[in-house]
């Protein structure tokens, strides 16, 4: 191995990131060398045959290669030390005719790219940015076996909802860029604000924009602002939310709808953090952390062509992905009281609970608008019910667009055959047992569901389910029960 630069390791215990740098270009070398050797040691070497033999034998953070010396070879290259060295980071130098094939290469693990001439400034965050990330997801790894914990503010208790959760209270912490999806109405914007709310940032601003709401061509003055004059009807010189999101957070919600000519706009700035308002020709900087969210799917937009590739890995540094509410069935129930006690207090009204018939609608309704669709339901029951209980809620039908299919209807159940000589207690029993059968079979064995909406706290379920040999495994399987048992 040619190792050009070399910097000695410290042998105490903060050892310094490792990074092993493929290139031959002389002029990138020296740059790459002096930029970085205050706060990295440095292996270089110029021949591709190389790498895998270099960080076999010490450990390295990070690859630093050429596009140009792997050429062909570079998605050979990419799987393989992702397949050797998981988790390791790879940046790709890219000339201008050869971003092509640095994107192809992030498609397959790569983790980002610069394109040149670069300044070291530019090399030194994105540097920073991949070994945080790489930081964090080893974090977050080892907290999946630990106690679940979530963001303040935030109701979670079904498992997918949880596993969010810990991510976003685990990326709280720092100032990575982070990309929240899932379907309109999930609480993306409620995840934001608690991820702000526990950063170091908390003290500073929350600012939102919502690039589906604004004009096309309205949209870079109320994001960067613009100068005096700068179009017809600017009288007076605007701030844009970025200034304003200074030393705290920006939301760029719906970042999915934003105009093509804007997303380049957004690329530059998120590369320098600075910016010009429109009309002006003052370069501005803006200390800011992004969170983006999108409830489409922007990868597929970018093979569609309707955004960019280089924007949306920019962006999608950590992706938080919201659950659905009819996937996190353990939350309808908890987010339905909170909703309740919420109203209740507002409208002053007595609303204590809901009805068993209220709360098997609510487990088994498809929740096309998630839990915005949830809030206006309970809202709408609390103002109209008439007593102290919620008999039912006005709810979206099947024809609702992205309803998901209702459970089917179950059969209705055969009433045991009588036996004069038998005790009534001996009926009462096989006829409770057929009905926690149905019940189970209905919602695949959850037992918290079935205790809910046969109006039985968990424990008590559970002895019952012991006493007629039923076990939720069963269920959970599909085999439909135990098929009705000793008559």
């Amino acid at each position: 191995m040619t190792a050009r630069f070399r910097t000695s390791r410290p042998t105490g215990p903060a050892r310094r990131p490792a990074v092993l740098v493929l290139a031959q270009d002389q002029p990138t070398l020296d740059s790459i060398h002096h930029g970085l050797k205050d706060a990295y040691d440095m292996a270089m070497i110029p021949r591709m045959e190389e790498v895998q033999d270099a960080l076999r034998g010490q450990p390295f953070d990070l690859l630093l290669a050429e596009v140009r010396l792997a050429g062909a070879d570079l998605p050979r290259l990419t799987g393989e030390v992702q397949a050797r060295f998981p988790g390791m980071p790879i940046i790709l130098m890219a000339g201008l005719s050869e971003v092509e094939h640095a994107l192809d290469a992030i498609s397959l693990g790569a983790a980002d790219y610069l394109r040149k001439p670069f300044t070291i400034g530019e090399l030194r965050h994105i540097l920073g940015r991949c070994l945080e990330r790489r930081r964090l997801l080893k974090e977050l790894e080892s907290q999946r076996s630990g106690p679940p914990r979530t963001l303040a503010g935030i109701i979670a208790q079904d498992e997918l909802m949880k596993e969010a959760c810990r991510l976003a209270e685990t990326v709280a912490g720092t100032d990575v860029t982070v990309l929240l999806s899932g379907e309109t109405g999930t609480g993306k914007g409620l995840l934001a604000r608690a991820v702000h709310n526990s950063s170091s940032r908390r003290k500073g601003p929350f600012v939102e924009i919502n690039c589906a709401a604004i004009p096309a061509t309205l949209i870079e003055s109320e994001l960067f602002g613009h100068e005096r004059g700068a179009f017809t009807g600017a009288v007076v010189r605007k701030i844009g939310r970025v200034e304003a999101a200074a030393k705290g957070t920006l939301l760029l919600d719906e970042v999915g709808e934003m105009p093509l000519d804007m997303q380049a706009k957004m690329l530059r700035f998120l590369q320098e953090f600075s910016f010009e308002r429109v009309g002006g020709n003052e370069k501005l900087s803006a200390d800011v952390r992004i969170i983006a969210a999108s409830n489409r799917d922007l990868g597929q937009a970018v093979r569609q062509g309707l955004f960019r590739e280089d924007l949306f890995y920019r962006l999608h540094v950590i992706e938080l992905k919201v659950p659905a509410l009819r996937d996190r069935r353990d939350d309808v129930m908890p987010l339905a009281e909170h909703f309740r006690e919420m109203f209740s207090a507002k409208y002053d009204k007595p609303a204590l609970g809901f009805s068993p018939a209220a709360t098997g609608q609510m487990l088994n309704h498809a929740w096309p608008g998630n839990v915005r669709e949830m809030e206006h339901a309970v809202e709408r029951a609390v103002i109209l019910c008439p007593g102290d209980i919620i008999e039912r809620l006005d709810l979206a039908t099947e024809s609702s667009p992205r309803a998901a299919p209702r459970p089917p209807v179950l059969a209705p159940i055969p009433a045991p055959v009588l036996d004069l000589d038998r005790p009534l207690a001996d009926h009462l029993a096989l006829c409770e047992r057929d009905y926690l059968d149905a019940q189970l079979r209905r919602n695949k064995g959850r037992v918290s569901h079935t205790a809910q909406v046969a109006g039985l706290n968990a424990k008590t379920l559970y002895l019952k389910m012991l006493r007629h040999g039923l076990r939720k495994e069963d269920f959970r399987r599909g085999s439909g029960g135990s098929g009705g048992g000793k008559r």
